[in-house]
């Protein structure tokens, strides 16, 4: 099933990169949440599981680190309902449908469900079943880590640790690549990955997905899918995990019964549709962690992501009717906005196969030490010549309203978003897609222009640039622990 040239969009659905808290509450100023969430919550609770309305209407919803650490299959609940709420939103305002649907790990449920493989209350009934599936398996401990190198050389890097837990989960890009496995043995891939000045992410995931260490889940999940209903699907659909078009029932039940084990080729996946003739893609979600790696593999293809940030209704709107149009962003330099220098800006992950920023300049990494939990950051590249003097660190008595345009100036070239949208009590990650892998990474960077210690807090204490001021001046008297 392929098409020699298709203007109609390729339609995204994202993992857990596909959840932004309070997602569509400014959408809610002006109506009520589409149809599809209410039916997700009614299905959900038939089942046992969660209910997700208010995470996706509420505007002071938990952020993705709090339901990482409390409750991850509202969670996966919230993505799945968010994406089917993103679909409806497409062709009810704007007249878009999908020509071709891609999910990434996870967005594979969404995906499956928009195409007509499985019914809302079969793909809820498996969105929980596969939460419950990866919390009663023994050996689901461990996690992800991104590499920024191809897969030739992450193939070496991972085979020279001789560690048969580790295993490549993603190929996410030209130069991303995502490993899985127990912790320990990611503690020393990126110790490994330190040393030969390869830049590495632990992403904030909850299991090491498309890993070995899942066959017990998988197991588990196999006689859930085996219960319900699963047809071929109806609109066509390209499988990262299958490295195929779905065509028939049994493609779509083998998408179910082994995607906690297998590789997610996403970027074959983007080659292949791209050589059918697709060119237009659209994430049916929140974010743009897929769009913008699409931005960075594809010459030629224009991007858009409706939900990159929160919108009003009108916003979303005219979002979805410029993503229709001729208007969209070629790699997405309109609709979908990427870095100065063209690349990814969002490091969201997805609940399976994260995907980090893709940043052609990304130095060796060195671990961050902000709040409990190591996150590597890229260091800035030795300079050729002596480096610039810091500037003087701002003290108690510094102005904060001045410092905040500095770091407004700061934040904007390092990301790539016009300076005006940096307002000083803007939500760097509910309003503007930020997420916090990338904001201990500016934060890092702000520290070292103004030559502060480290400091052992919260990046999710600080989410304005208002707050972030007020941070780097009590550094600067010393008020806070370093």
């Amino acid at each position: 099933m392929s098409s020699s040239s298709s203007s109609e969009p390729v339609f995204l659905f994202p993992g857990q990169g596909g959840y932004l808290p309070g997602g569509l509450s400014r959408v809610c100023a002006d109506r009520s949440l589409p149809a599809v969430v209410g039916q997700v919550d009614a299905i959900s609770l038939r089942y046992g599981g969660p209910t997700i309305s208010t995470l996706l209407e509420s505007a002071d919803a938990p952020t993705l680190d709090m339901l990482l650490a409390s409750d991850v299959p509202a969670l996966s609940l919230a993505i799945f309902a968010t994406e089917l709420a993103v679909l409806d939103l497409a062709r009810e305002l704007a007249g878009v449908t999908p020509g071709l649907v891609i999910g990434h790990s996870f967005g594979e449920f969404a995906a499956l469900t928009a195409a007509g493989a499985l019914g809302l209350a079969d793909g809820v009934r498996l969105v929980i079943a596969r939460d419950r599936a990866l919390r009663a398996s023994p050996d689901a401990e461990g996690g992800m880590v991104a590499l920024r190198v191809g897969r030739q050389r992450a193939n070496a890097v991972v085979g020279s640790l001789a560690d048969r837990g580790l295993a490549v989960a993603a190929h996410n890009g030209y130069d991303q690549v995502v490993v899985s496995g127990p912790h320990e043995s990611l503690d020393r891939l990126t110790a490994l990955a330190g040393l030969l000045g390869i830049e590495a992410t632990r992403l904030r995931v909850p299991y090491p997905f498309h890993n070995r260490l899942l066959a017990a889940a998988n197991r588990l999940f196999e006689a859930e899918v085996a219960e319900v209903r699963v047809r071929a699907p109806r609109v066509p659909m390209y499988s990262p995990v299958l490295g195929r078009y779905v065509e028939t029932e049994q493609d779509s039940r083998e998408i179910l019964t082994s995607h906690l084990e297998r590789e997610v080729g996403f970027m074959p996946a983007l080659v292949s549709v791209r050589g059918d003739g697709y060119t237009h893609f659209l994430e049916c979600g929140a974010r743009a962690a897929l769009t913008d790696l699409v931005s960075a593999c594809l010459p030629g293809v224009q991007t858009a992501a409706p939900l990159r940030q929160r919108r009003t209704l009108d916003e979303l709107r005219g979002a979805f009717a410029t993503s229709s149009s001729s208007e969209a962003g070629s790699n997405g330099s309109s609709v979908a906005q990427t870095g100065s220098n063209g690349s990814s800006i969002a490091t969201t992950g997805s609940n399976g196969a994260p995907v980090a920023s893709a940043r052609a300049d990304a130095a060796p990494v060195e671990p961050a030490r902000l709040g409990t939990q190591q996150v590597a950051v890229p260091t800035a590249a030795v300079p050729a010549t002596a480096p610039a003097p810091a500037e003087p660190a701002p003290s108690a008595g510094a102005d904060v309203p001045g410092l905040v345009d500095e770091l407004r100036t700061l934040y904007a070239s390092a990301v790539g978003y016009p300076e005006e949208v940096f307002e000083a009590d803007i939500e760097l990650e509910a309003d503007l897609g930020i997420d916090s892998i990338r904001q201990t990474e500016l934060l890092q960077r702000a520290r070292q222009k103004y030559d502060l210690p480290e400091a052992d807090i919260r990046i999710t204490d600080y989410t304005t640039l208002e707050s972030i001021a007020e941070l780097l001046t009590q550094l600067g008297a010393g008020r806070v622990k370093a």
